[in-house]
């Protein structure tokens, strides 16, 4: 789900950049290896999950536009049973 949440993501930000040397692929495949990365070390450093997640998020919210937020919380609604459930 998270390579999906990605991809859409790329796709939405491909329309205003120019061409890029990676793949959509490849490009989500590196923002989720790092988002996992970041995770790790966080929570090796004594945070727990919850509240890793939690920092990174409020860090992306400062960052991005609102509109992407708004797709953001449209993916949560859709697919956070989901994720839960496995």
């Amino acid at each position: 789900m998270q390579k999906w949440f990605f991809r859409q993501q790329l796709r939405m930000s491909m329309e205003k950049q120019e061409h890029s040397a990676l793949t959509i692929e490849q490009q989500s495949d590196l923002i989720v290896k790092v988002f996992q990365v970041s995770l790790d070390a966080l929570t090796e450093s004594g945070l727990d999950e919850v509240d890793a997640l939690n920092g990174m998020l409020s860090q992306i919210a400062v960052l991005v536009d609102p509109d992407v937020l708004s797709h953001a919380v449209d993916l949560n609604k859709q697919y956070r049973a989901i994720y839960l459930e496995k």
